[in-house]
């Protein structure tokens, strides 16, 4: 009897099963909390206090403290700005010829940055108006170009003017204070 050559039986494979994930669903829920922690932490507000810096004070916060003692009120008002730290804009709202230039030379002369003068809507009277933090420096203004401590005003949203030019203060000039230049 000859040999015969058997057949050769070809195993299937099985289907591989896909790989156990690494790690456990407990080791995740434990890696949220840490996170949730941290991140209430780092949000809480536990009133700690935080140091606020007034635009323009000194280097040490001891030398700009009020050491106004002359008056028994309880104003917190602040002393104003020296005016070379002060940036004003003049808009004619008088209709007189050259009253913005002029006024605008004369609080060049009073040391203070002076913009690009401009015109507004005409007003029956001048009005000074002021960015936020910067009233005491609008009141001083106003005493210095003869104008009522009552003409000064927050500034409106929109300005009274286009372009404020970045300016602390806005004069709109009226009849009352305008002289042709």
């Amino acid at each position: 009897m000859s040999e015969e050559a058997e057949p050769t039986r070809r195993r299937r494979r099985q289907p591989q099963k896909p790989p156990e994930p690494q790690g456990s669903p407990v080791k995740g829920a434990i890696l949220v909390v840490v996170a949730v922690v941290i991140g209430l932490v780092l949000l809480r507000d536990d009133g700690a206090s935080t140091a606020q810096v007034a635009v323009g004070a000194e280097d040490n916060p001891a030398d700009a403290e009020d050491t106004d003692t002359t008056s028994s009120t309880t104003s917190t008002t602040a002393a104003p700005r020296p005016s070379s730290e002060v940036k004003v804009l003049v808009a004619n709202g008088s209709g007189v010829n050259g009253a913005a230039g002029a006024q605008t030379t004369e609080l060049e002369a009073l040391g203070y940055v002076t913009a690009n003068p401009t015109d507004a809507e005409r007003v029956t009277a001048t009005v000074i108006y002021y960015t936020d933090g910067y009233e005491p420096e609008a009141k001083a203004l106003a005493t210095s170009i003869g104008a009522d401590e009552s003409a000064v005003a927050m500034i409106p949203t929109p300005a009274p003017v286009g372009d404020t030019q970045l300016s602390n203060l806005l004069i709109v000039l009226g009849p009352d204070l305008a002289t042709s230049g």
